[in-house]
This record gives structure tokens, sequence and C-alpha cells, in this order.
């Protein structure tokens, strides 16, 4: 396991030098029942036309590219990124000769393409990780052609929760963890700074994802490592938190365990 902190990592995963750990990540929340079907859906609520050129802006290893690249196949989707390294993971896959993709490395502040270019932009727990995630917004409203779609998926990390009987203890882990993340409360927001960039029509659809055992709650979350921080910084003994992980464990074998999170997507229409 990387020791750097995981939640900053993200903001420039190619200075991490253990890209690895993040691609990883990507993977594990790409395959669980909540994510699958929060994606499909957010293809759903871009409703996708075969001629479409799209935007996929903190677009990782490519998953999403390739997916919706299957339901434009007259049209393109550009994947952009801000890490070489999961540009040329996302290169290096079989699809990417296969379908209708680019990928480009960039600045969602800044990206390379004229005004009016896109005809759908998404993006995908990314702001979370952005300074001024307002200007990346009005970014992304400028590259959208007049009545095209923006779509954002985004957490709030205000509502994250484990269940563990030391109410005390969680807290400091839960504050430690999110505190972390650039915009604790991104999901929340999205709605105000869609409406505020312009954008009409503007819906948003809550979610929450539920993981029931510690395991993969340790994956995507990095409780351990959070723990691991907490005790480094001197906020709790090793004695307190390995108790802590020990309690959660025994959860899930109880059947127990859960660690969940809201989250929003939200879609916007470009006037015209």
């Amino acid at each position: 396991m990387s020791k750097e902190n995981v939640a900053v990592g993200f903001r420039n995963v190619d200075k991490t030098g253990n890209e690895n750990v993040y691609s990883r990540c990507l993977s594990t929340l790409d395959s669980l029942p909540y994510y699958v079907a929060i994606k499909r859906q957010s293809y759903e609520r871009l409703k996708l036309m075969p001629n479409d050129n799209v935007l996929d802006a903190g677009c990782g290893i490519g998953d999403d590219v390739f997916r919706m690249a299957e339901k434009v196949s007259d049209g393109s989707v550009v994947g952009m990124d801000s890490s070489v390294a999961m540009l040329k993971e996302a290169w290096a896959d079989k699809r990417s000769s296969e379908l209708p993709v680019q990928f480009i490395h960039g600045d969602i502040k800044t990206i390379p393409f004229g005004e009016g270019y896109f005809s759908k932009c998404r993006i995908d727990r990314v702001l979370q990780h952005v300074p001024q995630p307002r200007e990346a917004i009005k970014e992304l409203v400028r590259v959208l052609e007049p009545g095209g779609l923006l779509l954002a998926y985004d957490n709030d990390w205000g509502s994250f929760s484990v269940n563990s009987d030391d109410m005390e203890l969680t807290r400091i882990i839960e504050n430690l963890w999110t505190g972390s993340l650039t915009n604790t409360w991104i999901g929340r927001y999205l709605t105000t700074y869609f409406v505020d960039a312009g954008l009409r029509d503007v819906i948003a659809y809550p979610s929450v994802s539920l993981i029931t055992d510690f395991e993969t709650a340790d994956k995507i979350y990095f409780l351990r490592q959070t723990v691991e921080r907490a005790v480094s910084e001197k906020l709790i003994t090793e004695k307190v938190g390995q108790s802590w992980i020990s309690e959660l464990a025994k959860k899930t074998e109880r059947g127990c365990f859960a660690a969940s999170l809201t989250a929003y997507t939200v879609v916007g229409r470009k006037p015209q």
C-alpha cells in the first residue's frame, strides 16, 4: 500500500510515483454494482445519440470513454485527463483502436477545444479534487454547444459514515479522510454551480452508495491508511486504531458492517 494520502494524491497522480494505486482504486469502484448502475444512468441522462461529440473530463483509465463510444458510432468521445500515466493505460486498451475515441492530456480549466465544440460533456468524481470548481464548470459550459448537456457526478463527503460503535474515534477517522479532499461538500453545491454557470433545466439526482464489508470499504476509502495517519499525527494510539479495524472486520463477519456516502448526479442544458 502506498503511504501517500490517496485523497490528496488524486489531485496529481503522476507526482505520486505510485500510479497503480489509483488505477486499481478506479477499477475497484468501476466493478461495484452501485457504480455500474450510476454510470449506466449517466449515459442515459446524457441522452447519447449516434452522432454525438462527447467530452469525458477527468477520464482516468478510460472505461467510461469506451462505453460511451459504443453509443455514438458516427460521433466521437474525447477523454481528457491531467495524468499521463492514466492516459497511457487508456491508450493501451485494445478498445482504443476499435472505437471512435481520443485521449488527450489537459487541464480542465483550459480545455484545448473551441467554444461549442462538444454536444455533450461529462465529469465524474473529478471536481472534488479541483481547486475553484466553479471555474472548471464554466470551462465545460464554454466548450459545450448551445442546447448541449453537461452532466456531473460527485460526492458529498459531509455524509460519509462508518458504523463503528466508537462514535468519537470514528468521527476522527471520517474527518481525517474527508478533510483531505479539496472540495468536501462538492456534491451538494453542484446544482448551484450549474445554475450560476448559466445552465438551464438543471436537475439533481441524489444517490447513496452502501458498502457492507470492511475489505471493500478499505479498498476505496483507505480506512487502514487513514488509521495509520491518525496514529502518526498522534490523534489516536496504535492500539486504539487496531481495535477499531478489528471491530469493523468482526462486523463484516456478523453481516452488520456499513459504510455509506451520498452523491449527486446533476444535469443541465446550455441555452440555445
